[in-house]
């Protein structure tokens, strides 16, 4: 399994993060000592649902089947695009049916801040692109840069994020 956070849809500009940067199960967040605080960037993801190489855009929405947001502990927001992710720094949500993929999403913040995306065809000019260059397997991840908002967090807080008013982002920063 590998989650791939594109930062240009149309243009295949990626970064393959390893699997020991994903933190799952409800597990916390801890930071490096002398933290007080965390910068995430969350972004909306889908997984992948089958096996797929150079997939057209029209044939697409078939390789995905769910959604939801990701977290990436990113000191600055240029870590995003540097080579190194740092273990458990990728934290992802509760996977949801997938919502309208021609519409906005709205990301609601843990400050109540909302943020609207019209995510209309970008994972399925993201999947085309992508494509071209790797074989999709049955649970990557492909999470949009290009539709994140950046979150400053505390130490020992419990940031929570909804996609389209469902809680589906939460977890202990320690």
């Amino acid at each position: 399994m590998k989650t791939l956070i594109v930062s240009d849809p149309s243009v295949p500009t990626l970064r393959q993060v390893p699997d020991s940067a994903l933190l799952t199960g409800g597990r916390p967040l801890f930071l490096q000592e002398g933290c007080t605080g965390a910068r995430l960037v969350v972004m909306p993801a889908v997984r992948i649902c089958r096996l797929g190489l150079s997939i057209g855009r029209r044939f697409a929405r078939r390789y995905y089947d769910a959604a939801t947001l990701v977290a990436l502990n990113a000191p600055s927001d240029s870590l995003c695009d540097a080579d190194l992710v740092a273990d458990n720094a990728l934290i992802t949500g509760t996977w949801l049916p997938l919502p309208d993929t021609s519409g906005p999403w709205k990301i609601t913040a843990p400050d109540g801040s909302e943020h609207t995306f019209d995510i209309a065809g970008a994972f399925d000019t993201a999947i085309e692109s992508i494509s071209r260059r790797t074989t999709f397997k049955t649970g990557d991840i492909v999470a949009l840069r290009c539709f994140s908002c950046v979150f400053d967090a505390m130490q020992e807080s419990r940031p929570q994020w909804s996609l389209n008013g469902t809680d589906v982002l939460s977890f202990k920063i320690k």
